[in-house]
């Protein structure tokens, strides 16, 4: 079990806490999402020379980079990745938490914040969501070599301080071919587990500044 702790302050927003299977992780999103990348992927350079494996290490802190930039434009706070999973066939998936302030006239002084009216009730380790699963299409274009998006899940809590939206956004890629399905169809199944298994952090917690990393089996 790994897990990162530092005392969250009293006024920061509680963020989620996730357990995670094995061979995933749990990233922030920051203004510097190369010294993140820099620090995933250290431990790399101990896997072989430095003039070998160096260019590839490079390559995935630049990918990882740009993956967490783009999470931070769109209002990210952090995404769980599957770093250490060797993928047998082309198909991959991620999780972007991010938090959204409800539209205006929806919070009223004495009036708790609702969840969306959108997508299906369901009950989980930190409460009531909205769940909602979206089936694309496969492009007209598309061939069996195009990675294109297969699934999107979204999950929606009201925040602990109920005076915003935490989101959970998901989206399962892969090539559009009928043998894959299978493997696609199980990453949407793990991922609802992960977010049915979300918790809150709390100012008494023992945790690091809002989200925890713990390796565990899924449940």
């Amino acid at each position: 079990m790994t897990t990162t702790a530092t005392e969250p302050t009293a006024t920061e927003p509680a963020r989620p806490q996730v357990i995670l299977p094995p061979g995933w992780v749990l990233l922030p999103v920051t203004t510097d999402n190369a010294a993140t990348a820099r620090e995933t992927f250290a431990a790399g350079w101990e896997r072989g020379p430095r003039d070998s494996i160096g260019p590839f290490i490079h390559r995935m802190e630049s990918w990882l980079t740009e993956m967490l930039d783009d999470a931070h434009r769109s209002g990210g706070t952090s995404v769980v990745l599957p770093l250490g999973v060797p993928w047998q066939v082309p198909v991959s998936t991620g999780i972007v938490f991010s938090r959204a302030a409800p539209p205006p006239g929806v919070l009223g002084a004495d009036v708790a914040l609702p969840l969306p009216d959108s997508g299906d009730l369901v009950e989980t380790d930190a409460g009531p969501a909205r769940h909602r699963v979206v089936d694309h299409e496969v492009p007209a274009d598309a061939d069996d070599t195009s990675m294109v998006r297969l699934h999107t899940i979204e999950r929606t809590w009201v925040a602990p301080e109920a005076d915003a939206y935490v989101l959970a956004t998901a989206t399962i890629a892969g090539q559009p071919i009928d043998d894959y399905a299978p493997v696609a169809d199980a990453l949407l199944l793990l991922i609802e587990t992960i977010l049915d298994a979300v918790t809150w952090t709390s100012p008494s917690a023992a945790a690091n500044p809002g989200e925890r990393q713990v390796d565990a089996a899924p449940r």
